[in-house]
């Protein structure tokens, strides 16, 4: 199966003070670089988007994105790309990446985890 990588991320002050122009440079860079790994095919855009507050249990996050990638070592050109881009340093970054798993392997890891305690 797939390494899966989300990232969530909120916009810093830094960000807010910037001028559209500069913010259009730093969000073209980043689409440009990610946009290579996408056709090289080395990553799979899932999913972007706003953070739907209404979601119980929300992260205290703006935005998210998903990919979807064949080995774990190519997750860490992402956010190799993004810094890269300058994005970490006008947005507050958290990844989260593992391999995907159907459901029976999910509870299987789940359940093993349990017995360990």
């Amino acid at each position: 199966m797939a390494y899966v990588v989300t990232q969530v991320f909120s916009p810093k002050d830094k960000w807010k003070k910037v001028a559209r122009p500069i913010k259009e440079q730093i969000l073209q860079r980043m689409i440009v670089n990610l946009s290579s790994l996408a056709g090289e095919n080395r990553v799979q855009l899932i999913a972007t988007g706003q953070i739907d507050s209404k979601i119980p249990r929300v992260v205290d996050y703006e935005f998210y994105v998903m990919w979807s990638v064949d080995i774990e070592e190519v997750s860490k050109h992402i956010t190799q790309n993004l810094r890269e881009s300058e994005w970490n340093e006008y947005f507050d970054v958290v990844n989260i990446g593992g391999r995907a798993l159907n459901v029976p392997q999910f509870a299987e890891i789940v359940l093993a985890d349990l017995e360990a305690e």
